[in-house]
């Protein structure tokens, strides 16, 4: 799977994490196209290129898991 994201934000936020508690964490927003535009986190202490592209990768294909997928709700 070959895709361009761009990057349009990156910011470090107190972990909302109990078990990170004093540390920071990484929030990225990244588009894929006009419409479609997501986020993703990571620890702070972690953060990488090839982590960032490891996560969006995995945000990606969870999310193309679900597209086109009906349930029926009772």
């Amino acid at each position: 799977m070959d895709i361009t994201v761009k990057i349009l934000d990156k910011r470090d936020f107190p972990s909302s994490d109990p078990k990170r508690i004093g540390k920071f964490d990484t929030v990225v927003t990244y588009q894929i196209d006009a419409f479609h535009t997501y986020l993703v986190t990571l620890p702070k202490e972690t953060f990488t290129d090839a982590a960032l592209a490891e996560a969006i990768k995995k945000d990606i294909e969870e999310r193309n898991r679900w597209v086109g997928k009906e349930l029926k709700i009772s």
